[in-house]
């Protein structure tokens, strides 16, 4: 099977709306992630940010027994025999998935149908936000296998208070899906039979609002971010919506009681 096929194979990408929905599609290896599956990944975010009809970009995995269980260790310990030249994230030659998807105007949501755990939680880590079926849980193991959870170790601080981050990157322990939501790591929880449905409700209402301004939304706040709060606010970035067509077509859909026929222009 060739490289193409590969990456064919390990990624179902689909159109719903407004919404692109990739699946990682290995659920015989709880989704693990190959090289063909992260370059896969790669493409396809790249593809949807830059489809002017994509206005959210969503990640889940097939089947309901893993949403990602991270890198692939079997391909990891055949490339450390065959060639070891097994590289960590800074050396490859191309970005990271998770640079990728943070580097995206698109907003973006992990619809999390299992657990998800090293490399898989740090791919619902770079996602906005995240949908989580009821009986999953995260996990960022690398330190007990001698890996580094190079994102998560970056991310996940600015995320949660820094000693909660820290404990579950030093320990590696199992994080259960109480414990994620209390922290504020989820915005839904729904039953397996339903994740779908919950998540595509709200990027429904995600999609409703218009283009550019969810890609200033998204920019400003990645920008901004730990910014002076008067640096911050002299921030001009993404498309300007204030001199958009959209904003037109907004204040006139508003005072006509109708729904708003964005143009993203």
């Amino acid at each position: 099977m060739s490289d193409v096929e590969d990456i064919h194979s390990v990624l179902k990408v689909e159109a719903r709306d407004r919404v692109r929905l990739l699946t990682l599609n290995r659920p015989e290896r709880r989704n693990a992630l190959s090289r063909a599956m992260t370059e896969a990944i790669r493409r396809a975010v790249i593809a949807a940010d830059s489809d002017p009809n994509v206005y959210l970009i969503a990640l889940t995995g097939a089947g309901t027994q893993a949403f990602c269980a991270g890198a692939d260790l079997k391909d990891a310990r055949a490339q450390d025999e065959s060639t070891g030249d097994y590289r960590g994230p800074l050396h490859e030659p191309g970005r990271a998935i998770t640079e990728v998807l943070i580097d995206s105007r698109k907003p973006t949501m992990a619809i999390v149908n299992g657990p998800a755990i090293a490399g898989g939680c740090e791919l619902a880590l770079a996602c906005d936000l995240r949908v989580v079926a009821d009986h999953a849980f995260f996990g960022l193991p690398e330190a007990k296998r001698g890996m580094g959870a190079h994102f998560a170790s970056v991310v996940l601080p600015q995320i949660l208070p820094p000693a909660i981050a820290l404990e579950w990157l030093y320990t590696g322990r199992r994080i259960e899906l109480g414990e994620a939501e209390r922290w504020g790591l989820v915005n839904r929880i729904a039953p397996s039979a339903e994740l779908m449905n919950v998540a595509m409700e709200l990027a429904a209402q995600i999609t409703s609002s218009a283009p550019l301004s969810l890609q200033r939304l998204k920019l400003t706040w990645q920008k901004s971010f730990n910014l002076p709060l008067h640096a911050g606010l002299r921030l001009d970035t993404g498309p300007d919506v204030y001199a958009s067509e959209d904003r037109k077509e907004g204040a006139r859909a508003f005072l006509e009681k109708r729904a708003p026929n964005w143009q993203g222009r």
